[in-house]
């Protein structure tokens, strides 16, 4: 676990870092430089890229991260492996561009009674998506090589500060606003070509023909896992973000900018899940590939848990100052209406963080071919419920609809990891965590509000965090928490460090 602490810090680092910078265009610049409608269009644009772009990868990324190790030791079939997946990422966007040519009716006019703006930036939402493509591929290959840090920063860093100038060169006059959804395009653009020109300069980025080394046999197995894992991520990109799209088509642009906003307000919960997922993975499937069983246990447990702890600090860090968050955001009345759409999410993200790695495992094991299954009945799942709670519950339906879908999810995925694998998650440490969790949360509805917005935040944000923090710490429940805090209390001169 050494190189997932380390890395997953430094990741998480850049990643709030990027949900700062998120939460001041979102939660601020947005808000006070565009109007709802605008605000809504513009994640209607990334949210139907984001849903795209796995449809159009057909499941490359995932099988660079699966097969990567077993090429890594072979000069030429490692110099070989980056062409191969480029060659199948690009056969993937010709089968999405010529489905999208058949298709593009249909999707725009599903937005054509409530969100009509969407028909004249269809073509973005095709370019963000080739973009979207090759980002998600070079920072496969990138975590492959254990090199997160620059591929996070880019898109959690460099990319949102991009955004906000951007929204100000538009408030300024500078840019109109199709010209502003162009360059939000573009700036996604620029963080691929800064990728690459860091791959190639460290001599990482090979493109090679003919292949060498892999073998039509190896070929034949990539090919077939990238199909049968295409599925279950584009299941998983459904589940995620289609809600999105529903809202955007079923309620309009407005109500989606508030979902949106109030969905983005509930992501910062599930940042440690990508941090340490990141380095995970590639680590799951190393020690998959050396039949270690019991190293993917370890990984599995203390990452669950790792990720409970944090993960539950910050839902409650986030709903405890709610409402003090929407007094200080320009026009913060209308947006609270995504209040419990933050906590709905929230929840989700919490349930999904609790259950660990279990999507890693099952893609990276022999029985990846499940999640197609899984993602399939979840896709449709997610699409019966927004379609059975958007129409009654408005946005707050959609946030129910997630939180549901997550949990079914998560729950039948720990069923069969413990039937198939016969390893699951939870440890004593894991009730103990909950534990603490609920008398936080119980502790929040004792304090006194203040009068003092800033100052009620600061001072209800510092003692849940020291009664949280001060119980899991002297508990032990994770060895791993502590010799963070104790290590960080080093640097300051108020402890020693422990050796790792």
């Amino acid at each position: 676990m050494g190189v997932v602490v380390r890395q997953s810090i430094a990741s998480s680092i850049i990643s709030y870092l990027g949900v700062l910078i998120g939460y001041v265009n979102l939660l601020y610049l947005y808000p006070r430089f565009l109007e709802m409608e605008q605000v809504g269009l513009l994640r209607t644009i990334q949210d139907a890229a984001i849903l795209f772009a796995p449809f159009a990868q057909m499941g490359v990324a995932q099988s660079l991260i699966r097969f990567y190790p077993q090429y890594r030791e072979q000069d030429a079939a490692a110099r070989s492996f980056l062409s191969l997946m480029l060659l199948l990422a690009g056969a993937g966007f010709t089968v999405f561009t010529i489905i999208c040519l058949f298709f593009e009716s249909t999707f725009l006019n599903y937005f054509s009674e409530r969100a009509s703006a969407i028909s004249q930036y269809g073509s973005w939402i095709f370019w963000l998506t080739l973009i979207l493509l090759l980002q998600n591929v070079f920072e496969a290959y990138s975590r492959s090589l254990l090199k997160t840090i620059l591929p996070n920063l880019l898109r959690d860093v460099v990319v949102r500060l991009l955004f906000g100038i951007l929204v100000w060169c538009y408030f300024r006059g500078w840019l109109s606003f199709p010209q502003f959804i162009a360059s939000t395009v573009l700036a996604n653009g620029a963080a691929v070509l800064i990728l690459l020109l860091a791959l190639w300069r460290s001599k990482n980025l090979y493109f090679t023909w003919p292949l060498r080394g892999i073998g039509t046999a190896g070929i034949q197995t990539i090919v077939r896992y990238s199909i049968f894992t295409f599925a279950g991520t584009a299941g998983a990109i459904i589940v995620g973000k289609i809600d999105s799209m529903m809202v955007a088509g079923l309620l309009g642009l407005a109500a989606n900018g508030i979902y949106t906003t109030a969905f983005y307000m509930a992501t910062v919960i599930e940042i440690p899940k990508r941090a340490l997922g990141q380095i995970a993975m590639p680590l799951i499937a190393r020690a998959f590939e050396k039949k270690d069983l019991n190293d993917i246990l370890t990984i599995y447990q203390k990452t669950a848990l790792n990720q409970l702890i944090i993960g539950a600090l910050l839902l409650i860090g986030v709903w405890a100052n709610l409402d003090a968050i929407f007094s200080l955001m320009p026009k913060g009345a209308e947006y609270a209406a995504g209040k419990y759409v933050v906590l709905l999410v929230g929840v989700g993200k919490l349930v999904d963080m609790f259950f660990g790695p279990s999507s890693e495992i099952i893609v990276l094991s022999r029985y990846y071919a499940f999640n197609i299954v899984l993602m399939v009945l979840l896709a449709v799942l997610v699409i019966v419920l927004n379609n059975l709670f958007i129409p009654v519950y408005g946005i707050e339906g959609a946030a129910l609809s997630a939180a549901l879908t997550l949990a079914v999810f998560n729950f039948v995925k720990f069923v069969f990891i413990q039937g198939k694998l016969r390893m699951q998650p939870f440890t004593a440490a894991t009730v103990k965590v909950t534990l603490i969790a609920t008398l936080t949360v119980v502790l929040n509805l004792l304090l006194p509000p203040l009068p003092w917005i800033l100052v009620d935040i600061i001072y209800r944000s510092a003692i849940l965090t020291v009664f949280f923090g001060g119980f899991i710490f002297f508990s032990n429940v994770s060895p791993e928490a502590n010799a963070l805090v104790t290590n960080g209390l080093a640097i300051f001169g108020l402890r020693k460090h422990r050796q790792q």
